[in-house]
């Protein structure tokens, strides 16, 4: 998967626009040419993109480069532990335990070592 296809993924996912994602960090053209593989994306503005939303680097260049992280659940479910860590959503937590449960998943107790305050 390139750069530009797993931003676009992970920005359909959060549900931000191609603006909201650019962050002012980039201009919100040259960030829709990257996810349409028109441009490169420098590394350090990439990160700062993806940090700028909380999202897991490393879960990050994990799904580009095809190689899941043995301590971490998929890319999906890290981005949706994320978002529900921001919103102190331990329902949400709930869920996305039990569905990994239902795929044949370890139960990722880890979501649950997080500072609420």
């Amino acid at each position: 998967m390139t750069i530009g296809k797993a931003l676009k993924q992970l920005r359909l996912h959060a549900g931000l626009t191609q603006d909201q994602m650019a962050a002012g960090i980039i201009s919100e053209s040259y960030y829709s040419k990257v996810e349409r593989d028109i441009h490169n994306i420098d590394a350090k503005l990439l990160i700062d993109i993806l940090r700028v939303h909380g999202f897991d680097v490393i879960s990050f260049f994990n799904k580009i480069y095809h190689q899941p992280a043995k301590s971490n659940p998929d890319f999906e479910f890290m981005t949706q532990i994320d978002q529900a860590k921001k919103k102190k959503d331990l329902e949400g937590l709930n869920k996305i335990t039990r569905e990994i449960q239902n795929r044949g998943g370890t139960n990722p107790l880890f979501i649950y070592k997080y500072d609420w305050n």
